[in-house]
């Protein structure tokens, strides 16, 4: 399983163990670095972007660490496929042939996945059923569970990820891959761009402490939290939304 994150400046990567379980989580995220290019927290200043880019890059990192499930981390390095349903595509099935029979995918732009019951997730993959966790504005999803009984590649490639549609149509094709509803977790928050980290740092009930704390200390440092709100008043941020799990490559 990944062990979890050492208390270092200089975080280890994940030490993978695949004995023992028959679920896997899937981590998607890609590296602080390159996450300028798919969203922009803070315009204008990419050293400030790539530390509240960290910040949700650890904060989840954490969370499928504590999960207690096999771990299996894929980031922008090794990414196979010109487009984002190819890449999703190939890393399940990657997954699956591990040997895995379930897998649950997971990204990093969710503030409160470490709320999620890895054990209940698995209990009801166990049961037959797929899950599905629901972005807060009903048209994505922050967390996908699947069987590989349910896993066609070719039409789980072609499913509308990055538009408003996904949940919809996500729903539907696991329903009939399944032969029963998907089970729905608790809707919660994704943070995509500038405007939503706004959002997300003016409700700080929803972010656990430790990150409300990375994340006002990477805007502080560099004097951004009073541009950031004049920012938003100045002009609206236009960004591209993903609505799945960003796919990236599996380290092994």
């Amino acid at each position: 399983m990944l062990r979890r994150p050492t208390s270092s400046s200089h975080p280890q990567r994940p030490v993978i163990e695949t004995h023992g379980s028959h679920t896997a989580l899937l981590f998607f995220s890609h590296r602080p670095e390159r996450e300028w290019q798919n969203k922009q927290f803070v315009q204008q200043d990419v050293a400030t972007h790539r530390q509240v880019a960290g910040a949700f890059y650890e904060h989840a990192r954490q969370a499928v660490a504590d999960s207690d499930l096999p771990v299996l981390e894929f980031t922008d390095a090794r990414q196979r496929g010109d487009e984002f349903g190819a890449r999703l595509a190939n890393a399940v099935a990657d997954a699956f042939a591990k040997g895995y029979e379930q897998i649950i995918v997971v990204g990093s732009d969710c503030p409160r996945l470490h709320e999620v019951n890895w054990s209940a997730v698995a209990e009801q993959l166990s049961s037959g059923a797929p899950v599905l966790g629901p972005t807060a504005d009903e048209e994505g999803a922050y967390l996908i569970g699947l069987r590989r009984e349910h896993f066609d590649r070719d039409a789980f490639e072609t499913l509308p990820w990055q538009s408003s549609d996904l949940l919809s149509a996500l729903s539907q094709h696991l329903a009939r891959q399944a032969g029963t509803s998907p089970v729905f977790l608790a809707a919660r928050e994704d943070v995509n761009g500038h405007r939503e980290l706004l959002s997300l740092l003016r409700t700080s009930a929803a972010l656990p402490t430790a990150l409300a704390v990375q994340l006002r200390r990477a805007l502080g440092n560099h004097g951004r939290g009073t541009h950031l709100e004049a920012a938003t008043t100045a002009r609206r941020v236009s960004s591209r939304r993903s609505r799945a799990p960003p796919v990236e490559w599996l380290t092994a």
